[in-house]
């Protein structure tokens, strides 16, 4: 059985296509009160964080094979300000973190196409072409 862990967890979307694959879902962290009473209710034997700032996930390197996440997208959503590292909610240097510390065999992270303009502007271009081709490629 796969072992899976997700991070801005909401109200577990990832965590429930993990159980529906019978993945075990090892641990959650979200800070939203209302969607850690979701995740609680729906998966009373995993173990729940509040506080990415706080969450020291070490102590599961080499325990998770797959690490999913939606880290916030406000700071590059096209929709938004687009302030990058100046924006609060700017918390993908903390999925770094736990994706470091974690090590997991797998990541499944979601965000906005704008993260790519912000992060990597410079090879925008190239993952465009690159994931054109590979839709063309599985679409014959």
């Amino acid at each position: 059985m796969l072992k899976h862990a997700s991070i801005f967890s909401g109200i577990g979307g990832f965590d429930l296509a993990a159980s529906w694959l019978i993945w075990e879902n090892v641990f959650s962290c979200e800070k939203d009160p209302f969607c850690r009473k979701i995740l609680q209710h729906y998966w009373p034997h995993t173990t729940h964080h509040d506080d990415i700032y706080q969450f020291k996930a070490d102590r599961y390197r080499g325990l998770i094979d797959v690490l999913s996440g939606g880290f916030p997208c406000q700071p590059f959503s096209l929709a938004g300000k687009r302030k990058g590292k100046k924006d609060d909610r700017y918390l993908w240097p903390e999925a770094r973190r736990i994706i470091t510390e974690v090590r997991p065999k797998w990541i499944v992270l979601e965000n906005v196409a704008g993260l790519f303009t912000i992060l990597e502007p410079e090879s925008v271009s190239e993952m465009k072409t690159q994931a054109i081709e590979l839709f063309c490629k599985n679409d014959k």
